[in-house]
């Protein structure tokens, strides 16, 4: 895939625009639908993205986490069968365009001859009401609007918005099947305080390798976790601020990852791990006891092994 970050009017394309955060099966369907219409017209498929939510700039306070970084975006976005991708800065410039400033600038800037545009999708400023406007300013600068159909396939209606509704209350298995793969975040093993491998559950403390990825509820999961060495191994994941030890040894409440990687033993500091969420099993909750932990744990790890068929 040909990633392009300035004026760029080598082909004739056909483009459509979104943030493609996830790269859901709704994008992938206006994506093969894209190329279906690039193929009749002799144009390069391609999309027009963006490097930053735009909600990060026009209200960040109400920016959501992601669901993929942009490296993640942009290598699913290729394997959708993108050729061209436009990656744009989301800034002030960008932000006051009209939809008529803003189709100008695709159609004068990157050759886009037509625009495919998805269900429901909006972009300008003006937020310009219906599929009839955006074809009446295509015609005046010599761009064709086509409008997608309705995505109905698997999991219909879906969104990125339904997808990250799903994760931030637990429930993976739904966000799994909307995403039509395992949700996944990668993150750097850092010091802990080894509390794990006193009571027997060595863990791996991580930090997000990017911090605007979208985390799910504390908890604890049955996850895979992908080593430095390429194995996707069986793991016990825990999201949350560990009541039972924190406040017993340290009285702070600090939100941790942590990750124990079943039968693994091995050096991790400082190397990323993948994670990638199965099932929710339970709420975090305090114990009574490290012997009331321990002994949670021990069944947590049982009905983790048998979610994951270890």
């Amino acid at each position: 895939m040909n990633l392009i970050k300035r004026a760029d009017k080598k082909n004739r394309r056909i483009a459509a625009i979104g943030m493609y955060d996830g790269v859901h099966p709704g994008h992938r369907f206006l994506i093969d639908y894209l190329t279906v219409e690039a193929r009749s017209r002799g144009l390069v498929p391609a999309v027009v993205t963006f490097t930053e939510h735009p909600l990060s700039i026009v209200r960040p306070e109400a920016a959501p986490g992601l669901l993929t970084s942009l490296d993640e975006r942009l290598a699913l976005l290729g394997q959708a069968g993108i050729e061209d991708c436009i990656l744009l800065k989301f800034d002030d410039s960008i932000r006051r365009k009209s939809a008529r400033q803003f189709l100008s600038m695709l159609n004068e800037r990157y050759g886009i001859k037509a625009l495919v545009v998805g269900f429901n999708n909006r972009f300008g400023h003006d937020r310009v009401d219906g599929i009839e406007q955006y074809r009446a300013i295509g015609d005046e600068i010599g761009l064709e609007v086509i409008q997608a159909p309705e995505y109905k396939g698997k999991c219909a209606p879906v969104s990125s918005s339904i997808i990250r509704g799903y994760i931030s209350s637990g429930d993976i298995e739904n966000a799994n099947r909307a995403l039509d793969r395992d949700y996944s975040f990668n993150g750097i093993v850092v010091e802990g305080n080894r509390l794990g491998r006193s009571i027997g559950f060595p863990t791996a403390n991580l930090r997000l390798t990017d911090n605007r990825r979208l985390l799910p509820k504390d908890g604890v999961y049955a996850v895979y976790a992908t080593t430095p060495d390429g194995k996707r191994r069986p793991a016990m994941l825990n999201i949350g601020f560990r009541p039972t030890v924190s406040e017993r040894k340290f009285g702070v409440k600090e939100r941790s990852i942590e990750v124990h990687i079943i039968g693994f033993k091995g050096y991790l500091y400082d190397e990323e791990l993948k994670i990638e969420l199965v099932k929710f099993m339970r709420d975090e909750r305090k114990f009574n006891s490290l012997d009331e932990l321990k002994s949670q744990l021990k069944t947590d790890l049982k009905n983790i092994s048998k979610t994951l068929k270890t």
